[in-house]
């Protein structure tokens, strides 16, 4: 086979082998699983913070690694670490032994984040199609939602009686995916990164740093991005418990995943178009603006099915969100420390989580619907402080480079 024809498969064994590693039948119940594996909700939100200085450790080294000695080899790793966690988790019981599981997952996802984006461009630049990097990225980012769709629905009722067993089986699914994974990702073929003497003795990490400081937005739409996942991960932590305690059936949980997923699917199958009709900045601000507006709902309702409707919207949004950024923040990185660069980015995500889900645990404790004030407190924060500018989304041309495409 051609290597032009391997390259173009490449999009294609990612995104199936993404769906596979991104298969957690538990997560509809996932809260719910860690209190009868005795976590309380606080010591839940603690593990986030085991996450976040586990990201602070990986981050870095992981992106270093898919940049010096390939983006493959990294996915394979990362999937590799994920499957262990699975095998872990079986095991599992209180918060010391949920630490472990949860340093394996952050080392899983610290391979992955970056590095699949910078695959992906790379692949479509040797191939002279990187203008369809947001396209494509959003059907990759559309990958984590497939089977999320109606598997966490299927775990829901599996797992209709919060039993040992029904648990058991819900993980022995998510360990085959892993491994099944594994399998895709070995079929994928390296794509050349761009190549340069005096990048090469200035070093990878060192140059990422200099695309950051060159490029002033990346950091701001990194702060964006991060502390819009960061509202929507303490409100993803607090609603399992939330909703049951209004009276939403463990049935109705799974529901609630499968249409979060299905919405989200959809978007990012069509956010190429909606980006090219609303414009980068619509887009962007606008789900903040929805965000806010929907999170702020469940404090003037208390009917369980409008509670379950906004909650529905505020995940929704901050998922559908990710292919635009990646399209922006891609345009303005060097090929060869895209991974660096983005990992570098990320690393303020664990910065920035360790005190708010800090915070989010010691109220979840006086009460729960705090989480959500929250989660309102960072988005605003977002649109004053950190916003997105038409302006920022123009890249700026380094001496001796082509002036860039701004087409895209």
């Amino acid at each position: 086979m051609l290597r032009s024809d391997q390259l173009r498969r490449n999009p294609k064994i990612l995104f199936w082998g993404k769906c596979l590693a991104e298969i957690n039948a538990l997560n509809a119940v996932i809260t719910l699983f860690y209190l009868q594996r005795e976590v309380s909700v606080a010591e839940i939100f603690y593990l986030s913070i085991v996450w976040s200085a586990a990201t602070l450790l990986f981050e870095v080294p992981t992106g270093y690694l898919a940049d010096r000695f390939g983006r493959k080899r990294t996915l394979l790793l990362g999937t590799v670490f994920l499957a262990l966690s699975w095998a872990a988790t079986w095991f599992a019981h209180g918060f010391p032994a949920f630490t472990v599981v949860f340093v394996l997952m952050s080392a899983s996802f610290s391979c992955f984040s970056g590095t699949e984006e910078a695959f992906l461009y790379d692949s479509l630049q040797e191939i002279g199609q990187e203008r369809d990097m947001t396209k494509h990225n959003g059907r990759l980012q559309s990958a984590h939602h497939l089977f999320n769709i109606f598997l966490p629905a299927a775990g829901a009722w599996i797992a209709r009686d919060l039993s040992e067993a029904q648990f058991f089986v819900l993980l022995i699914i998510n360990l085959l995916a892993a491994i099944s994974a594994l399998g895709f990702f070995f079929f994928l073929a390296e794509p050349k990164h761009a190549q340069s003497v005096v990048a090469y003795e200035k070093g990878i990490f060192r140059e990422s740093l200099e695309t950051i400081k060159r490029e002033p937005f990346l950091l701001r739409a990194a702060m964006n991005q991060i502390i819009i996942f960061i509202a929507s991960l303490v409100t993803w932590r607090a609603y399992q418990p939330f909703l049951t305690a209004q009276g939403v059936s463990v049935f109705w949980l799974g529901v609630f995943y499968a249409l979060m997923h299905g919405i989200i699917f959809l978007l990012h199958q069509r956010i190429g178009v909606i980006e090219k009709y609303l414009g980068t900045v619509r887009v962007l601000s606008g789900s903040i603006v929805l965000m806010i507006a929907a999170l702020a709902g469940i404090f003037i309702t208390a009917e369980p099915w409008l509670l379950f409707v906004f909650i529905l919207i505020a995940l929704t949004l901050e998922s559908a969100r990710a292919p635009v950024f990646g399209h922006a923040m891609n345009r303005l990185i060097n090929s060869r420390s895209r991974a660096t660069t983005l990992s570098n980015l990320n690393v303020f995500r664990a910065v920035l989580g360790i005190p708010i889900v800090f915070l989010s645990g010691w109220s979840a404790n006086i009460n729960i619907e705090y989480i959500f004030l929250i989660a309102i407190g960072l988005c605003l924060s977002v649109l004053f402080l950190f916003p997105i500018r038409q302006r920022d989304l123009v890249p700026v041309a380094r001496v001796g480079e082509p002036a860039p495409d701004r087409r895209n």
